[in-house]
């Protein structure tokens, strides 16, 4: 009897602990837990809203730029370069690059505060594509957020913008350029100077980039769909090829480089680029 007792009393114990804790669930922490979640999101979007379409459209215009440079081998800059007037091309790139880097920076610090890591973890994308690699077009971290920073001309909770391109141009035009512009600017020389040896790093950028654009515009209310495309590598090294742009070893390089980046699919064995851009 003592036994029965006791399970009896344990059962009820346990009995009044669970539902004492399913109450406290369903009737206060769950609705505090959800009301939480859609403050979050509520407020996150409305943060959003103050940067979103300038944003996009930095990330948009570093996209279009970054995809020519890739798919010519930068055939616009070697153009103005050969009217004398080369300097437009790399200091409006330099711009693009820069700019790209405020809009970052201002992601980052007006997402702070707020449970976003779906956002978060693409601006990482982004700032991972440039500082990774080898010397030529890197840019390391702590370089983009210097760079970045620079160019943040307002940023509260009524007023977000980033440095005009007119002063961008006064501050290169300088007889003594700060520094970080300086540095900026060999990088992008880089860039136009090499294009092929850069076109997996750049379409490593690009993908990050569209990824960034995908996740603030996912109903393309503020781009094109046709801006909404990455640099293929595949595509563009067989249109290299096919105009013979390439020699076909340096196409086959490029494309095991990509696929060894995942930016191409892996070449068979004994794969042959041949004169027409044609693996097999």
């Amino acid at each position: 009897m003592g036994e029965i007792f006791s399970a009896a009393l344990v059962g009820g114990l346990i009995g009044t602990f669970f539902g004492g804790f399913t109450k406290f669930l369903w009737e206060k922490w769950l609705p505090d837990w959800l009301t939480w979640r859609r403050t979050q999101r509520v407020e996150r979007e409305r943060q959003l809203a103050h940067v979103r379409a300038p944003a996009i459209l930095a990330l948009s215009d570093l996209h279009g730029r970054l995809e020519a440079i890739a798919r010519t081998q930068a055939a616009n800059h070697r153009y103005v370069k050969a009217m004398g007037q080369g300097d437009y091309y790399i200091d409006s790139t330099a711009y693009l690059v820069a700019r790209a880097f405020a809009w970052q920076e201002i992601l980052r610090r007006r997402m702070a505060s707020y449970d976003y890591a779906e956002l978060y973890l693409r601006l990482e994308s982004l700032t991972e594509a440039f500082s990774h690699g080898g010397r030529g077009f890197q840019v390391f971290r702590l370089e983009q957020t210097e760079i970045g920073e620079r160019l943040i001309a307002a940023l509260d909770d009524d007023n977000v913008a980033c440095m005009s391109l007119s002063d961008f141009l006064d501050r290169i035009g300088q007889d003594d350029p700060p520094r970080w512009l300086t540095v900026l600017r060999r990088r992008v020389i880089s860039l136009l100077e090499k294009p092929v040896d850069e076109l997996c790093r750049t379409a490593r950028i690009d993908r990050a980039l569209i990824e960034l654009l995908v996740f603030l515009d996912p109903q393309r209310r503020w781009r094109p769909q046709v801006a909404s495309k990455a640099i293929d590598v595949t595509t563009i090294v067989s249109d290299w090829r096919a105009h013979d742009q390439v020699t076909p070893e340096r196409a086959k390089s490029l494309l095991a480089q990509a696929a060894n980046a995942g930016l191409a699919p892996p070449l068979p064995v004994a794969a042959v680029t041949d004169r027409d851009g044609n693996v097999g």
